[in-house]
């Protein structure tokens, strides 16, 4: 316990003699650290707008999955009466089709 405390006298006195240190262009070794404090602060800022905006889309999306549902069961469902509402005319359309293919190539035999 006692060789920490000593260590831990001995760093702080180190570390406020270096800060009051400056470089050869005046400037003090802790600017820089602080500049790249300061843009970690605002990167960190933007991180949490985006954050908050993506948990909104995402409550958004939530609450208007239950609409879509109800839709697209909606259109299922009409496509489904449509498909059953076309299928005579369809079978009409393909007897008619297959009739005259017959007739066709009945009529044109090569004698």
């Amino acid at each position: 316990m006692k060789h920490f405390l000593l260590g831990t006298i001995f760093g702080a006195a180190a570390g406020t003699v270096f800060s009051c240190m400056k470089d050869s262009e005046g400037n003090r070794p802790g600017k820089p650290l602080k500049d790249e404090f300061d843009a970690f602060k605002h990167e960190t800022s933007r991180f949490n707008q985006a954050l908050q905006k993506a948990k909104k889309a995402s409550q958004n999306l939530n609450d208007q999955m239950p609409q879509a549902e109800r839709t697209i069961s909606d259109i299922s469902d009409n496509i489904e009466k449509y498909s059953r509402h076309i299928e005579p005319t369809v079978d009409k359309i393909k007897q008619k089709s297959d009739q005259l293919n017959q007739d066709f190539g009945e009529n044109n035999i090569v004698k």
